[in-house]
C-alpha cells in the first residue's frame, strides 16, 4: 500500500527579526509578486500557505494596493491560504488576552478575503501554552499544527493535546519541522530518498506531510513537475493545504497519545528558554502597555458606554493592532538585530497613548455624572476587586489640611502626603481690552489648554477692570466653558468694563498615599477628603529596631548587609532576601550560557522614611564585577574593575500583608546575568506560576537531557505576575511587574532560593559556541543594545501565608500589585450618579480578563476563568446591563443564552474560559 505524501507549499514570514521590518516587508512584496504571477499562469501550482498570519497580506496591500483583487480570487478559490492568527506570537510572553486578539483579527481579516484556515498554525513558537487547546477551539479551530517543545514522549507524527479545563484538540505534529520539505529535490530518487529518510515513526498507511518552504523562502516553481515524475515509485503524491493535510490525518486517525498542558520540551527542537531575560525592557514595555489596555482602557471605556458616553472603540482598536506588532516571537522575545527593537519602542509608546487618553476621556465621562460635595473628591478605578490596593494619586495642593479619604459606604482610610509641588503661572497678559480677554476664551476648547486640562475658568470685575484667571492641571473637573465665555461676552458687549487682563496659571499639586480595602467589584468610586480631626502620628525614630514595622512585617539590615525580614504571624524568618546576584553570562539572545562565578552584593541603608501610611527604608549596593568576557569567551575577566549601582526602595504599607521593593540599577557591565534572590525558609519540590488563562504547578526537577538533542532541558520558567511557593504548611510568593523568568537555585548546603531575573546582558543575536545548545539558533550577529548598559527600574513584591496560595488570596493580590487603582481629583459638581459606579461583580476564585467590547459590533463582553480548582457555579453581575446577554465562544458566537435578569450565572470547569455578551439599559 502505497503511502499518500502531502507537499505543502509555504513560507513562514518573520516580519522583523535579524533585517528591521521594512527590509523583511520589501522581500515580502518580491516574493508575493512572483507568487501571483506564476500561480495565475500556472494552474497546476494548484496552492500556496502564506504562513499562518493575516497580517503579512495587510503589510503586502499596503505598499501593492492595486493587487487586492489578484489576491482575493486566489484566496476566494482556495489556492492562497491565509489566517488564522494576525501575527504568529510568541506564546509565554505576551498576555492571553492578546492571543485571542491576534486569532479574532487574523480569522477576521481573512474571511474578509475570501476565507480563514482553521488550522491553528503555530509553526515556529518556541513552546507552547497549556491552554492553546481551549483557545484554539473556542475560536471554532479545528486542529493546531506545530513543530516545537514536543518531547520524545509523543511518538508519532500526531496526537491529542488537552489543556487544563480538559478540553482535546487534535495536533497535527510537524515532526520534521515547517522545513521539511524545502529546497525539494527535482530527480525523482533524490526525491525519493528524501522522503524515505523522513518517515521516522510514522506508521504504515498514515498520511505524510512535507512543508515545502521556510522561514522568509520564495515558492518552488519546480514541485509540480518533481511529484508528478516520481509518480508510481511507492508514493501518492498530492500539492496540498495544511486543511487537505488535517483531513487526510482526521481520515487515517489520530494516535490515541494524549499530551497534557503545556509544551517546553527541547527532545526534538530547541525553544530557546533564555528569550524570557533576553532585553528585559521589551517584556516591561509589554507588560505596562497591555495592561493599560486591558486593566484600565477597555474597562473604563466599557463602563462610560454603559453610562452612554462617548465611543472610544476605534482607538483602542489601533492600539491594539499596534500592540499586536510586537508580540511575535522574534519582536517580543528580544532575539533580533538591534535595529528591529528600536523600532518597537514607538509602538509601545502609540498604543499607550491611546490607551491612556481613553481611559482619562472614561473617567472624566464617568466622573462628571457623579454629584460630588465640596471640596471636591477622587475619582478612583479599581481594576481589581477582592484585594487590598495602594493608590497613588495626584491631588490639589490645598487637600493636604485633610488627613482621610471617605469611602462612598461612609468608611474612611487615611492618606499621606508624599510630594507637594508650587503653582506656576503660565500666561499673564495686562492691558487688554475685555473683547481680547473674550478672544483668549474662544481659543480655549474641549476643556483643554495646550496639553493640560483646563480645572476651573473665572472673571470677576474690580470696578471697571476685568481679570479672568484659568486654572489648568490634571483634575478632571465639570467646567461649563460656554456659560463663562457668554458671561465675558456680556461684559465686552454692554461696555462694563474698559481694561482686562488675563491669567492662566498651573494649579498647585500633592502626591498622597492610601491603602483602600478590598471592593467586591471592579469599578469606579469618588473618595471624598476629610480631616480626621486628630493631630498627625509622631513619626517613628529614625534609630528604631527593626528598621520597617507594620501589623505584619518586621524587617532589619543585619551585619553584612543582609536583609531579615521576619513574618510575626505566620511564624516565618526569611535571611538575606532581595540579595543582588551577578553571573557571568556568555550566552546569546536565544539561550543563557551561565558560568559558575556569581558574586553577591551587600545592602547599606541611605535613608528612611516613617510615614502614616506606610515606612520606607531606601537601601544602596554597589557590586563589583569584571566588565565583561575574556577574549576566549571562557570565563569573565579577573579584575573586578567596574560597578553595577543599585538604588533599592523597600516599603511596607500598614494594613497591607507584602514588602514593595522598587529596584533602580545602573548596569555598567556586560555579560551578566543579574537577578534578586529570595531564600526560601522551607524545602519545596514545585514552583507556582502564574500563567496565560492558568495557574501551573511546575517540577523543579528538570527532565533528564535524552543525550542527542542540542539544548539542555530548562531549569528556568515563565511567570506572569506571580511565582509561589509551598511547604511545610508555609508559602511565599513574589509578585512581579513584567519580569517573566524566575528559578529556584540552591547553595552548597542544598538550601533553596527563588531567583527573579532582572537582565540578562550579552552581546550576539546567536552564537555557535554555547554549552547549554550546541549550534546557532540563528545568524551570529552582534547585537551590542542586548547588553543593556544603562539605567533601568524594576518594581517586585514579596508575601508569605500558611495553607495554599488560593486560600491566601495570593493571585488577586499580586494582580493588585500589578494593577494598581487610577485616580484624579474632581471638582464639586452636580450629576445624577453617586459615589459608587460599580462594573462588574464576579465570583471571588473566578479571574476577569477582559471587560471589553466587540470589534464587530460594540456588544459588551466580560470574559472570565475559573481559577478556584473546582467545578464554580459562577455569577456576573453588571448593574447596568439591558437584556440580551448569553454565553459566547472566543469569535462571539452565541453559544447559550443567560437568564434576563441579573446576576448571570453558569457553570464553569476548573480552568474554564467563559464569554458573557450583553447589551445596555
Amino acid at each position: 500500500m502505497s503511502r499518500t505524501v502531502y507537499v505543502v507549499p509555504h513560507c513562514h514570514w518573520d516580519r522583523e527579526w535579524y533585517q528591521p521590518h521594512e527590509l523583511f516587508r520589501w522581500r515580502l512584496v518580491q516574493m508575493i509578486d512572483e507568487l501571483l504571477d506564476h500561480m495565475e499562469q500556472h494552474p497546476e501550482y494548484r496552492c500556496f500557505n502564506l504562513d499562518g498570519q493575516s497580517i503579512v497580506i495587510d503589510d503586502y496591500l499596503d505598499l501593492r494596493p492595486e493587487n487586492e483583487g489578484r489576491l482575493r480570487a486566489l484566496i476566494e478559490s482556495g489556492r492562497i491560504v491565509i489566517g488564522p492568527w494576525w501575527v504568529q506570537p510568541d506564546e509565554f510572553l505576551p498576555s492571553g488576552e492578546s492571543h485571542i486578539r491576534s486569532f479574532q483579527k487574523g480569522i477576521r481579516f481573512a474571511e474578509r478575503l475570501g476565507g480563514s484556515l482553521r488550522v491553528g498554525h503555530c509553526a515556529d513558537q518556541f513552546g507552547h501554552i497549556a491552554q492553546m487547546p481551549q483557545l484554539m477551539k473556542q475560536l471554532g479551530l479545528t486542529s493546531a499544527c506545530l513543530w516545537r517543545g514536543v518531547s520524545d514522549a509523543i511518538p508519532g507524527w500526531s496526537f491529542w493535546w488537552e489543556a487544563p479545563d480538559g478540553t482535546r484538540l487534535p495536533v497535527l505534529y510537524l515532526r520534521n519541522s515547517y522545513s521539511s520539505g524545502w529546497r525539494l529535490p527535482k530527480e525523482p530518487e533524490d526525491l525519493l530518498e528524501r522522503v524515505h529518510r523522513q518517515e521516522r515513526d510514522l506508521a504504515e498507511g498514515l498520511p505524510a506531510v512535507f512543508m515545502n518552504g521556510t522561514d522568509h523562502s520564495r515558492m518552488e516553481p519546480h514541485v509540480p513537475a518533481a511529484l508528478a515524475a516520481a509518480k508510481d515509485r511507492g508514493y501518492d503524491f498530492k500539492l496540498a493545504t495544511l486543511g487537505e493535510y488535517e483531513a487526510a490525518v482526521f481520515v487515517a486517525g489520530i494516535d490515541e497519545v494524549v499530551h497534557h498542558g503545556e509544551m517546553r520540551s527541547p527532545d526534538r527542537s530547541n525553544v530557546l528558554v533564555g528569550v524570557l531575560s533576553a532585553r528585559m525592557n521589551i517584556k516591561q514595555r509589554d507588560f505596562e502597555v497591555s495592561g493599560w489596555l486591558e486593566k484600565y482602557a477597555e474597562p473604563l471605556e466599557l463602563l462610560n458606554y454603559l453610562h452612554h458616553g462617548p465611543d472610544g472603540t476605534p482607538a483602542l482598536r489601533h492600539a491594539w493592532r499596534t500592540l499586536l506588532e510586537n508580540s511575535p516571537h522574534d519582536s517580543i522575545c528580544g532575539c533580533s538585530v538591534d535595529q528591529t527593537h528600536k523600532e518597537m519602542f514607538p509602538r509601545y509608546d502609540r498604543a499607550e497613548q491611546l490607551a491612556r487618553q481613553v481611559a482619562k476621556e472614561s473617567m472624566w465621562q464617568i466622573a462628571g455624572r457623579t454629584s460630588v460635595p465640596a471640596p471636591g473628591g477622587l475619582a478612583v478605578f479599581r481594576p481589581v476587586a477582592n484585594a487590598t490596593a495602594v493608590l497613588r494619586a495626584n491631588v490639589p495642593q490645598d487637600w493636604t489640611g485633610n488627613a482621610e479619604l471617605e469611602l462612598p459606604d461612609g468608611q474612611r482610610v487615611p492618606f499621606a502626603v508624599e510630594r507637594e509641588e508650587r503653582g506656576e503661572v503660565l500666561v499673564h497678559q495686562k492691558d487688554l481690552s475685555p473683547w481680547q480677554a473674550l478672544r483668549h476664551l474662544d481659543f480655549l476648547r474641549e476643556q483643554r489648554y495646550d496639553n493640560h486640562n483646563i480645572e476651573a475658568m473665572e472673571w470677576e470685575l474690580d470696578g471697571r477692570h476685568l481679570k479672568v484667571t484659568t486654572t489648568v492641571g490634571p483634575d478632571l473637573t465639570v467646567v461649563d466653558e460656554e456659560v463663562v465665555r457668554h458671561e465675558v461676552r456680556q461684559i465686552a458687549a454692554n461696555d462694563l468694563a474698559d481694561t482686562a487682563e488675563i491669567m492662566v496659571r498651573k494649579s498647585a499639586r500633592a502626591e498622597i498615599v492610601a491603602v483602600l480595602p478590598p471592593t467586591d467589584c471592579v469599578g469606579a468610586q469618588v473618595l471624598i477628603p476629610h480631616d480626621s480631626g486628630e493631630g498627625d502620628d509622631p513619626n517613628q525614630p529614625a534609630d528604631q529596631v527593626p528598621d520597617l514595622q507594620n501589623e505584619f512585617y518586621e524587617i532589619t539590615l543585619k551585619k553584612g548587609g543582609k536583609l531579615f525580614i521576619r513574618d510575626w504571624h505566620h511564624d516565618v524568618e526569611i535571611v538575606n532576601a532581595a540579595a543582588l546576584v551577578s553571573e557571568g553570562d556568555r550566552g546569546d539572545e536565544y539561550n543563557a550560557d551561565i558560568l559558575p562565578d556569581g558574586l553577591v552584593g551587600g545592602w547599606t541603608v541611605v535613608s528612611a522614611d516613617y510615614g502614616k501610611t506606610h515606612q520606607a527604608l531606601v537601601l544602596a549596593a554597589a557590586l563589583e564585577v569584571p566588565g565583561g568576557l575574556n577574549k576566549k569567551r571562557a570565563a569573565r575577566r579577573e579584575k573586578r574593575d567596574t560597578v553595577v549601582g543599585a538604588i533599592m526602595e523597600v516599603t511596607l504599607h500598614k494594613g497591607l500583608p507584602r514588602i514593595d521593593f522598587k529596584l533602580t540599577i545602573e548596569n555598567n557591565a556586560r555579560d551578566h546575568r543579574l537577578r534578586v534572590l529570595f531564600p526560601l525558609p522551607f524545602a519545596t519540590e514545585t514552583a507556582i506560576t502564574e500563567n496565560q488563562f492558568h495557574v501551573a504547578e511546575r517540577s523543579l526537577t528538570p527532565p533528564p537531557w535524552n543525550g542527542t538533542s542540542p539544548e539542555q532541558p530548562p531549569t528556568t520558567f515563565p511567570q506572569k505576575t506571580f511565582a509561589a511557593f509551598e511547604g511545610e504548611d508555609v508559602g511565599l510568593a513574589v509578585f512581579n511587574k513584567g519580569l517573566q523568568e524566575g528559578e529556584v537555585v540552591r547553595d552548597k548546603k542544598g538550601r533553596q532560593a527563588y531567583a527573579l531575573t532582572l537582565l540578562r546582558c550579552v552581546g550576539w543575536l546567536s552564537r555557535p559556541d554555547l554549552v547549554s545548545r550546541r549550534g546557532g539558533a540563528g545568524p551570529t550577529i552582534s547585537t551590542e543594545d542586548s547588553q543593556m548598559q544603562g539605567t533601568h527600574t524594576f518594581e517586585f513584591s514579596l508575601t508569605t501565608y500558611r495553607g495554599d496560595w488560593r486560600s491566601a488570596n495570593i493571585q488577586a493580590m499580586a494582580h493588585s500589585f500589578a494593577y494598581p487603582p487610577l485616580a484624579w481629583a474632581t471638582n464639586e459638581h452636580d450629576g445624577s450618579l453617586g459615589l459608587d459606579v460599580p462594573l462588574a461583580t464576579i465570583t471571588p476564585g473566578v479571574v476577569p480578563t477582559a471587560m471589553t467590547r466587540s470589534d464587530v459590533d460594540g456588544a459588551p463582553v466580560i470574559r472570565v476563568y475559573n481559577a478556584t480548582g473546582e467545578p464554580a457555579e459562577t455569577s456576573v453581575s453588571v448593574p447596568w446591563a439591558g437584556p440580551g446577554a448569553g454565553l459566547c465562544d472566543l469569535m462571539e458566537e452565541h453559544v447559550e443564552t443567560l437568564t434576563p435578569a441579573g446576576p448571570w450565572r453558569f457553570p464553569l470547569r476548573p480552568w474554564e474560559i467563559a464569554s458573557v455578551r450583553f447589551g445596555r439599559s
